[in-house]
């Protein structure tokens, strides 16, 4: 196992405050159709004439589509930046015109609600999918409280929908570069039947295991699993997918409900990761441009003997 290198725990700064302002007055005035199509005319800029934007998106294209050409990815970078910039004008949207102006598809809703007040607690495993963000806001309705392991930077502040709503009370954001990432609280919670939020695919400089996806081994965050096994919680990844203008949908995977029993810890949290990279690989086959990923994921030191 392997500590995550510290580029994963930064986000990119695309647009920066008065590009994301500018963005968040045309929602208000205009609506988010005049904003995509502004966007439209954005991309060309990022694609072109910011070569750090397009080198961070490659690591990723690369290895979805090894079978096409450094020409065709690199054209498939206005694609990926531009269903980027739609998921970001949506997520402000989100804030400035509510979760009602969103059509939400959500089968699985009063299923995760019902494990939610069961008592055992609840590890939400979330991604860089589609609108991710959309998943938390679905969240708030929980009964239970909901403990969010978030990495607020100075330049993505307002950006995000609580911000923009006012609506950071309505969860428990838990700070990954505190003590021992947030562990200790977060396994509080989930002994008091509450719920947890972490990421499936960004590690914050916790612990990883490596393991193969893309065809190639890359360090996976570990704390959800482990906590989900140590206090018998039930574990759920959320994929979302973006289906349209302020249209979404989440997908959950029950991944604890298929572990075989008796395993031993690290077998089993083995089998959890498998399962989970299992279900992201079907995610990025069906949605190749919606996995939202700017650093080279796959680069970090070899698994070793730390736990």
């Amino acid at each position: 196992m392997t500590d995550s290198p510290e580029r994963a725990r930064i986000s990119p700064d695309y647009g920066g405050r008065f590009g994301y302002g500018f963005f968040h007055i045309l929602v208000r005035l205009l609506g988010v159709t005049p904003a995509y199509v502004f966007l439209a005319f954005l991309i060309p800029y990022y694609v072109l004439f910011r070569p750090k934007a397009r080198r961070a998106a490659m690591p990723y294209l690369n290895r979805r589509f090894p079978e096409r050409g450094g020409i065709w990815r690199f054209f498939a970078a206005f694609v990926y930046f531009y269903k980027f910039g739609q998921v970001l004008i949506d997520q402000g949207a989100m804030g400035i015109l509510g979760p009602g102006a969103f059509r939400v598809e959500f089968p699985d809703e009063e299923e995760l609600y019902r494990r939610a007040g069961s008592g055992k607690g609840l590890v939400l495993l979330t991604s860089h999918v589609g609108a991710w963000q959309a998943a938390m806001v679905n969240m708030r309705a929980l009964p239970v409280p909901v403990h969010f392991q978030f990495l607020r930077q100075g330049h993505t502040e307002g950006r995000h929908f609580f911000d923009l709503a006012g609506e950071s009370a309505q969860f428990r954001i838990v700070d990954p570069t505190g003590f021992l990432g947030g562990m200790v609280q977060m396994t509080n919670a989930l002994h008091a039947g509450e719920c947890v939020s972490v990421m499936g695919d960004r590690a914050w400089g916790g612990r990883t295991l490596d393991s193969e996806f893309l065809r190639e081994k890359a360090p996976f965050p570990i704390g959800g699993y482990h906590m989900a096994l140590s206090t018998g919680a039930d574990l759920v990844a959320l994929l979302t997918v973006r289906t349209g203008k302020l249209a979404y949908r989440i997908e959950s995977h029950y991944l604890t409900d298929a572990l075989e029993a008796g395993l031993p810890r690290d077998e089993a949290q083995r089998a959890l990761l498998a399962r989970y990279i299992e279900k992201m690989e079907q995610y990025v086959d069906k949605h190749p441009f919606m996995w939202f990923n700017f650093f080279d994921f796959w680069a970090g030191g070899q698994e070793n003997s730390r736990q």
